[in-house]
């Protein structure tokens, strides 16, 4: 079984100082990743929070959660995480998915396409940045990028940036399956943007475990791969939770963790017993709420 590791997520506006305090608290205190969510609607930009964050620590690892793969080139941002990861001697993780908020397209002209085809630009991505990462000159031939002769450089100071991706619905919990080393078991989207907010529930997470756990039996990938959620809400009783996304909680789902230091460490303790969660990851503004738990349970 492997150890816990904790990751929060920032979405917010910070100060330069302020950010490096935060990020060195959380290396203080235990905390595995620094990860920043790409959105155009929050207040500040993914890359330069995780190139800060990284320069002012030097264990903490510092990811992505999740770029959205319609917002840039991946070839543009497999190049940027080698170079981040040069920089932080070998300390990144790249999150990247398929995007889900129509909003965001909608508001920057991006088309918002269907579904099946954000899926299969997707595939094309990850097939694409994981042979940039590796190195040399790369050519790729697909429906949606081409690549000839691009010289990849620089080269990451890891042999593998880890690679982190969200599965909700079949296909991309098959492609999680194949191509991840950490998997986030997610709300899955809907055909007009946006998350599901009946797939917050402990039986829709339930079926969507089952489903990745079959996917990677068929992958035979079952020990090797990280298993990670997004813990949505965080409190010391259930009647304090902040409901984000504006969904029913429920207090036995693997999105919520409520209790005292002790209840949360149990109760986390027995979804990896259940789930194979060994990496939750919080709201940045849970990680005061979090922290001693992350010193309790961290690297056990």
């Amino acid at each position: 079984m492997r150890p816990f590791r904790f990751g929060f997520v920032f979405t917010g506006e910070a100060r330069a100082d302020e950010w490096r305090d935060l990020a060195r608290r959380a290396e203080g205190d235990g905390w595995s990743t620094v990860l920043v969510a790409d959105h155009f609607h929050n207040p500040m930009a993914c890359l330069p929070l995780m190139a800060m964050a990284a320069g002012a620590t030097s264990t903490l690892r510092v990811g992505s959660y999740v770029f959205a793969n319609d917002f840039r080139h991946p070839a543009l941002l497999a190049k940027e995480m080698a170079t981040l990861d040069v920089l932080s001697g070998g300390r990144v993780e790249l999150g990247i998915g398929a995007g889900w908020a129509k909003e965001e397209y909608d508001g920057v002209g991006i088309p918002f396409e269907p579904g099946p085809v954000r899926a299969s630009r997707l595939e094309e991505a990850v097939a694409l940045i994981k042979a940039v990462l590796a190195g040399g000159a790369v050519t790729f031939a697909g429906a949606h990028y081409r690549l000839t002769d691009y010289e990849a450089l620089p080269v990451p100071v890891q042999p593998r940036i880890p690679l982190l991706l969200g599965g909700g619905g079949p296909r991309l919990m098959r492609l999680a399956a194949r191509e991840a080393d950490i998997v986030g078991v997610v709300p899955q989207s809907m055909p007009g943007g946006g998350l599901d907010p009946e797939a917050y529930t402990t039986d829709s997470f339930r079926r969507r475990h089952e489903a990745l756990e079959s996917a990677l039996a068929a992958a035979g990938r079952r020990d090797d791969v990280e298993r990670s959620v997004l813990v949505f809400h965080a409190a010391r009783d259930l009647a304090s939770v902040d409901a984000r996304e504006g969904v029913d909680v429920q207090p036995d789902s693997p999105y919520t963790l409520v209790g005292d230091v002790g209840q949360m460490a149990e109760t986390l303790q027995r979804r990896r017993e259940e789930w194979g969660q060994t990496y939750p990851v919080f709201f940045a503004d849970d990680i005061d709420l979090v922290a001693p738990v992350v010193r309790r349970l961290a690297g056990t």
